[in-house]
């Protein structure tokens, strides 16, 4: 009998070959969008899951309070990680982490080969017993047990070394540190926060070595024993702060997150050392897209399948007049609907695998195909083959099924049957989706735009900014910056710690008020840049007051000159011409800074973050490793060549590294542009699919009515008449969907805008222009099989009665 339900589903699909065809196509993408999507996602959600001991890792974060506002850092002081080791019985162990130079870029030198390293850090040798780093050289140990170490990446070893063995060499970082190659260790997997590509020992460092409790620079991690409990460990940490550090000075508290929170719960926390950070709230986004793309497919079959259905009255009736059960019925009609899924699933398969590398790059992903083959994506797969096979297929099976014959062969039960109200419903709840995610991408790309042609305060464009961090001495520095100078299409250089968007000194702000002084979280958070004369022009600041900082500082003065913007000079409660000449307290000691000139606000972070206090010196606390270089030619290209030949002759053991500002800005908004990239490629498939059920219900609508309409042409009805009648009821579905839809666009977008803190308007008319694609995309479809029934002539609509 089995064998027998298979054929006859099989020819019943060969029979209705369009509507099989849509139902093929509609539920096929959808499985295979929302199989990507739920990759992605499951891909996001499997980061640092690998270290066996997973579970018991938490990186020490910290909560910094300046004049009563907090902010989360994901770093702490380099005595947190000791101390917590030391005082507290259920820390198994600890090891701290150091980008170089605070995230700059480091040049190694190898065999008189120049290399320009990212990501390089700086570990404790407990590194190895905290994580799950394997060693495919060296020995754990002693690989990192000792100043002038370093333990290089399998793909970093291969690019210095090739096939020789690299431990024993010699690597010279920045022309001032020799280290000593003792180990390589496997690429860390695409699911690992850490990014490292080479890893020197953390006592290499000098100035990191002596213990402090205010410079919070360093990535801390600790392993707790099996049996502790986090919130007694956190009170503990309290304690240890309240020993080492007076209540009057402290300006953080310590917390913890686990290792496995660190890449989807970051969002909110600054001052993180490594860039592999996600964003839960983009998961969450990409996870309810796959839902609704898939339940758009799912009610496209429905639809289709009832569609379908309501025309095979006469044939169940039949069946059940020649003695088959309700059971053989509802048999029959679920192994027709699980033969359709199961074909489904399998071009699903076909059509994610052919799409994967496009997915690949668009979300800059590199999930490899045995990713849709493991058993957990089978399994999937076949959940959801079951949960569509129940769900679409139960209106046959049983609605069908259950009448008694006598009814399911009269001509008006069709009628007055409900499954209209069914698929109308279903038509308004797949439109609603749809338009919901029109609005969304819409507003996803103005809240972009928007940022990216925000005042910014400054002039990035055409200012590049080159890394001079393997400069030998000054003599080589000065040489290179008066060439640049002396070349036609250079406006100006100027020598700086940080540029706008990339870091720059933590440091705190206090009002003229003594009292103050005693309590560093009174004060104002303030960002400091060292950094030269020329800078302001360099950056094109808008000067209120005052003057930039001195062209030449006397070594014997030990006035701080700083150039505060507005916000600074606000919080103070000075206008710009008063402040100049006062003290910036609490910057560098009680009043060693003063204050030279006031520039107009500027973005120095992302839109995400209010504009705080910002501020330029000239004390020689910091270094400074970048140029910032303006030009002014459209012949850019050639400009870079003459600025890298220059750059290797003045620095001929130095890799040329350079950033346009310009560009570098838009990689703070690189997870928001891919999510964007991602809702509008697959809202562009969600509205196909559900446009294909469209187009089989406006065939099904009009096979029904090939009589009427007949009928209707016969007494002079116009094919403009008759579209208007076969897509009105249609329409007025849309219009509903369009209604229900907005509301709910509407909280989702306000939602996700309020992430930002500078951000559009919601706009009423983006809902206005997503309705009217809505309709007008319907009516496209519709239309389509509309005029062709209009067209068809009447005699062959009415030769059979």
């Amino acid at each position: 009998m089995l064998t027998n339900y298979l054929k006859i589903a099989w020819r019943g699909l060969l029979k209705n070959r369009l509507f099989t065809f849509l139902n093929l196509i509609g539920l096929a993408t959808g499985i295979a969008v929302a199989l990507l999507l739920i990759l992605y996602v499951k891909e996001e959600l499997r980061f640092d899951t690998y270290h066996a001991n997973a579970d018991r890792i938490y990186r020490v974060g910290l909560t910094a309070t300046f004049d009563g506002k907090s902010m989360k850092w994901g770093n702490a002081p380099n005595a947190v990680g000791p101390a917590l080791k030391a005082a507290i019985p259920n820390v198994a162990q600890q090891v701290r982490l150091l980008r170089h130079n605070f995230g700059q870029t480091a040049f190694v030198n190898s065999n008189n080969r120049k290399f320009a390293e990212k990501n390089v850090y700086w570990a404790d040798g407990s590194l190895f017993d905290v994580f799950d780093i394997p060693l495919l050289r060296g020995n754990p140990k002693t690989a990192l047990d000792s100043p002038n170490k370093v333990v290089l990446s399998q793909e970093t070893a291969s690019r210095y070394f090739g096939g020789d063995n690299p431990v024993g060499q010699v690597l010279y970082v920045d022309g001032r540190d020799t280290l000593e190659v003792t180990g390589v260790y496997e690429n860390f997997p695409g699911t690992s926060t850490f990014d490292a590509d080479l890893i020197g020992s953390f006592s290499s460092v000098r100035w990191a070595k002596e213990l402090s409790w205010s410079n919070a620079s360093f990535g801390t991690f600790v392993l707790l024993n099996p049996q502790a409990k986090v919130a007694a460990v956190e009170k503990q940490m309290a304690a240890i702060v309240d020993k080492n550090i007076p209540k009057t000075d402290q300006w953080f508290t310590l917390w913890l997150q686990p290792l496995t929170d660190i890449h989807l719960h970051s969002a909110d926390i600054s001052n993180i050392s490594t860039s592999r950070i996600g964003d839960f709230r983009q998961v969450k986004i990409l996870l309810i897209l796959a839902i609704v793309i898939l339940l758009i497919a799912c009610i496209n079959y429905m639809n289709l399948a009832t569609a379908k259905a309501q025309i095979r009255f006469r044939e169940v009736g039949v069946i059940k007049t020649v003695g088959a059960s309700m059971r053989h019925l509802v048999s029959r009609f679920y192994l027709e609907t699980s033969l359709m899924v199961s074909l489904a699933i399998l071009l699903a398969i076909v059509l994610a695998t052919i799409s994967l590398p496009i997915f690949n790059q668009l979300t800059d992903k590199q999930l490899p195909f045995i990713a849709l083959l493991t058993p957990e994506v089978l399994i999937g797969l076949l959940v959801i083959g079951l949960a569509i096979t129940l769900i679409a297929g139960s209106y046959p099976a049983f609605y069908l099924s259950s009448f008694s014959p006598k009814y399911l062969l009269s001509t008006t039960f069709r009628n007055q049957s409900g499954a209209g109200l069914f698929r109308r419903s279903l038509v308004v709840i797949q439109f609603a989706a749809s338009v919901i995610l029109i609005v969304c991408t819409a507003i996803f790309y103005q809240q972009l735009t928007f940022i990216q042609t925000q005042k910014l305060g400054y002039e990035p464009t055409q200012v590049v900014s080159i890394t001079t961090a393997g400069t030998r001495d000054n003599k080589q520095l000065d040489a290179l910056m008066n060439d640049y100078r002396a070349m036609s299409s250079v406006v100006e250089v100027s020598r700086v710690q940080a540029y706008p968007g990339n870091g720059g000194s933590g440091r705190t702000l206090a009002k003229p008020d003594v009292q103050n002084a005693a309590n560093p979280t009174s004060g104002m958070a303030i960002t400091t840049n060292r950094a030269d004369q020329q800078v302001i022009e360099t950056l094109g600041l808008k000067l209120l007051a005052g003057k930039s900082l001195p062209a030449v500082k006397d070594a014997k003065d030990t006035t701080v000159q700083i150039v505060l913007n507005k916000t600074a000079v606000d919080y103070l409660g000075y206008t710009p011409e008063k402040a100049i000449g006062q003290k910036a307290h609490n910057v560098f000691g009680w009043d060693r800074a003063e204050i030279v000139g006031v520039v107009d606000d500027f973005h120095f972070q992302s839109l995400h973050t209010p504009i705080g206090a910002y501020g330029f010196h000239n004390n020689d606390s910091e270094w400074r490793p970048y140029l910032l270089v303006k030009t002014r030619t459209a012949q850019l290209p050639e400009t870079m060549r003459q600025l890298e030949r220059i750059f290797q002759k003045d620095l001929p053991n130095s890799a040329f590294e350079f950033t346009f500002l310009d560009d570098f800005l838009n990689t703070l908004y690189r997870s928001e542009q891919r999510t964007a990239q991602v809702v509008l490629v697959f809202s562009a498939l969600a509205i196909l699919i559900a446009c294909l059920g469209l187009f089989g219900l406006a065939a099904f609508t009009a096979e029904q009515r090939t009589k009427e309409i007949g009928v209707r042409k016969v007494l002079g009805a116009s094919v403009g008449s008759i579209v208007t009648l076969l897509s009105r009821d249609f329409l007025k579905l849309v219009v509903v969907a369009i209604i229900i839809a907005s509301p709910i666009a509407w909280w989702a977008m306000h939602q996700w805008l309020s992430d930002f803190a500078y951000k559009i308007d919601i706009q009423w008319w983006v809902f206005l222009v997503a309705g009217l694609v809505a309709v007008g995309v319907a009516l496209l479809t519709v239309s389509f099989q509309s005029i062709k029934a209009a067209l068809t002539n009447p005699v062959k609509s009415l030769r059979s009665e």
